[in-house]
């Protein structure tokens, strides 16, 4: 068998279902590797640019950067910050902000009312997707009278608004939308057309992650085999008896039955990942990642994610479809 990639990170538990991934925004920073959202980056065509400031920092790395092309507002600038010792997501900075890329500081370059328009547009349409998500922000601040950007009002329109989706996420976004100019003596104040949009692992406590020995590997290997095949035979009671206690009592047929139409059964299936996962509790899970023997696509266009408890037992499966 093909030797497996080890990968460690954290997640909340995963249901039985279908996922479709290649979205344009992942906020579920404790579930996805770096190089899940660089492989993500790369599918939307994202173009990676250079770091031209050092970011200082004792635990991150330089940020990879993306840039995104948009209609009529700036760019998008996707920085992604992780530890130097594992590689684990610090936090991400998605920024459509025109100074970034032409390094134009201090200058009165003021912004059509078009352009202004277009970028709360595009703050009002994030915000709805995620509260779609995560529900009502924590919310300050206001779009939605455009004279303010334009009067000779320092400051202009702003608005900040968070999430909080679990103890150890923090979801934030702010525009800041102004074309006020003053320049006084060595202090220069400068239209400013700006949204910066974060998602931060705000986890504090480190914690120690077990290792997933070739031996144990092997053997969730079959039982996850077994599994899938017991899927096939559409035998759930056969099928039920490897799964953890964690969620047995939650899985009915129906869901079994929705999770077979999302495995093709005559496709062989080869292992590509492994590593440990850790839930929010701190709990330890084992996690095998397959896809299509005869999938040559980079990534591959479907994979099928398996989680075991401590006792090799699965508290999920996933099969994921990547998005055209």
């Amino acid at each position: 068998m093909k030797k497996t990639l080890r990968q460690t990170l954290t997640l909340g538990f995963i249901l039985i279902g279908i996922a479709v991934y290649g979205q344009k925004f992942n906020f579920d920073i404790h579930n996805t590797t770096l190089s899940e959202y660089l492989e993500m980056e790369r599918n939307l065509g994202s173009e990676q640019i250079p770091n031209i400031r050092n970011h200082v920092s004792a635990d991150n790395a330089q940020p990879i950067k993306f840039k995104r092309e948009q209609k009529i507002i700036s760019d998008l600038v996707a920085h992604y910050y992780f530890k130097k010792k594992d590689s684990t997501m610090s936090y991400i900075l998605y920024e459509w902000d025109e100074s970034l890329l032409t390094l134009k500081a201090n200058t009165n370059d003021k912004k059509s009312k078009k352009y202004q328009k277009a970028l709360i547009r595009k703050f009002n349409e994030l915000e709805k997707m995620i509260v779609d998500t995560y529900g009502e922000p924590v919310s300050e601040g206001d779009l939605s009278d455009l004279r303010i950007a334009n009067d000779d009002i320092k400051g202009g329109l702003k608005k900040n608004v968070k999430w909080f989706p679990n103890d150890s996420t923090e979801i934030e976004m702010y525009a800041n939308i102004s074309n006020y100019y003053e320049k006084r003596g060595m202090v220069t104040t400068s239209p400013t057309h700006r949204i910066r949009l974060y998602v931060r692992n705000t986890k504090k406590e480190e914690r120690i992650t077990p290792e997933l020995t070739e031996e144990r590997l092997d053997s969730l290997n079959k039982i996850s085999r077994k599994f899938i095949a017991s899927l096939n035979d559409k035998s759930f009671t056969n099928s039920k008896s490897y799964l953890s206690v964690i969620i047995i009592d939650q899985v009915t047929d129906e869901q079994l039955k929705a999770l077979i139409s999302g495995i093709d059964f005559d496709r062989e299936l080869e292992l590509v990942y492994s590593g440990i996962q850790m839930a929010m509790n701190g709990k330890a899970f084992a996690m095998l990642q397959y896809k299509y023997n005869d999938d040559q696509n980079s990534p591959p266009k479907e994979m099928i994610k398996v989680i075991f408890d401590d006792k090799n037992k699965i508290v999920g499966i996933q099969p994921m479809k990547m998005q055209n």
